[in-house]
């Protein structure tokens, strides 16, 4: 059903004929893909014995790390040399593949005959609580101020609405944020390193070919190319990550160690100079790789934080919580960047910079810095969450188990 009601988006989307056409489209697009990335890590806990898990978590990983990576350079070419209606048609020959595929293997799993009902109510306030915010800082990025009336409005609406959600969860049957979760601290840490984690990589995913282009005057295809160990580092530390789980039956130190990475990479990006190739290529590399080792064991951690009847709502809790950090990510990173050139360049807010390489390189550079900089916050803020993970034998838990500590 959600790659269906994601393919259905896409062919939507490529059809729009306006932006809100394209807007609403986007979100029945967005619809599909969410419940798709739960479901996906959600099955892998059912049918992978305990240990096994790391090792498949890190497959699934890597490629969500490459599409995040690659899937804005793609989108950049296919707009770029075609029109931007191909980025949503090259995903339609994907979408069938992946639904003749799953339907195929799923068929050979036991089916519940158990229906539950579905939480609207706290779906709906969720949703236009953690949109007004997103707003809020796009707009931030765009001119608007911080204490303007349009960005305190949008605060305060998602501030409500998010407070409603969170009564409406203590009340619903089946609450789609269950409050018992994030009782649970193992659950907590995990929920907020993804945030931290999808912070950095999406959030660098979109700033470093603005920075590629503006200040190092690279084209599309030569973004694709520097871009590239990012992507590939991402993968590689995912994949080593689901062997390191499997081995160690820890995820503790694992995650530990892809933070010290994360906070070495982000530093040295804030030092290295854009018009060294192979310098910018190692500290991308380092930075992708660390971030990669964190993915699949704090899935892993999450899983067996909580009773196989709860697996599926921590895995769906886990990749909102993602999604919500690289969409954060993206909106603070552009936002700093392009309050930083607007007080720099005495710009008053709301009115356009105009194109970035017409803007002074230092003016440029002053914005970037800030935005690394933030970069590393966020990467120390990462580290400390992964000290303050319990370090244990993995203990995945039974039927009969209680929901975790």
């Amino acid at each position: 059903m959600a790659i269906a009601v994601y393919l259905c988006g896409s062919i939507l989307c490529a059809f729009a004929q306006s932006m809100p056409q394209l807007v609403a489209f986007r979100v029945l697009q967005g619809l599909g893909g969410g419940g798709l990335l739960a479901l996906s890590q959600a099955t892998i806990a059912d049918i992978a014995p305990g240990p096994e898990r790391g090792r498949y978590q890190g497959y699934l990983a890597g490629m969500f790390a490459i599409a995040a990576v690659a899937g804005p350079v793609l989108g950049g070419y296919l707009s770029w040399y075609i029109s931007w209606r191909a980025i949503f048609w090259f995903t339609v020959p994907i979408a069938v593949s992946a639904f003749l595929i799953s339907r195929r293997a799923l068929a050979l799993l036991p089916v519940p005959g158990q229906r539950r009902p579905i939480d609207y109510a706290g779906a709906l306030l969720l949703g236009i609580g953690l949109a007004a915010i997103l707003i809020a800082l796009t707009r931030i990025g765009q001119g608007h101020g911080w204490t303007a009336s349009s960005t305190l409005g949008l605060v305060g609406t998602g501030a409500l609405a998010l407070f409603g959600c969170a009564l409406r969860e203590r009340v619903a049957p089946e609450p789609m944020l269950p409050p018992e979760l994030f009782v649970n601290r193992r659950v907590l840490l995990c929920c907020v390193l993804y945030v931290l984690v999808f912070f950095l990589l999406v959030g660098h995913s979109v700033l470093l070919p603005i920075w590629m282009q503006a200040l190092g005057g690279a084209g599309a295809n030569d973004v694709a190319l520097r871009m590239l160990p990012l992507t590939l580092g991402v993968p590689a530390g995912a994949y080593a990550s689901g062997r390191l789980v499997l081995r160690l039956e820890r995820c503790r130190p694992i995650i530990v160690a892809g933070a010290l990475l994360a906070i070495a990479g982000s530093i040295l990006l804030a030092l290295v100079a854009i018009d060294s190739l192979f310098a910018t290529a190692f500290v991308m590399l380092v930075l992708g790789f660390g971030m990669g080792l964190t993915m699949p064991a704090s899935i892993v951690e999450l899983q067996a934080a909580v009773a196989p009847r709860q697996v599926g709502i921590a895995t769906a809790v886990g990749a909102l919580f993602r999604t919500l950090g690289g969409a954060i990510g993206i909106a603070i990173l552009t936002s700093m960047l392009f309050a930083r050139v607007r007080s720099t360049m005495g710009i008053v807010p709301g009115e356009p910079i105009g194109p970035l390489h017409e803007v002074a390189a230092e003016t440029l550079s002053s914005g970037f810095e800030l935005a690394f900089v933030v970069g590393i916050v966020v990467a120390v803020l990462a580290l400390g969450v992964s000290l303050a993970m319990p370090s244990r034998l993995l203990r995945y838990a039974t039927a009969d188990d209680g929901d975790g500590d």
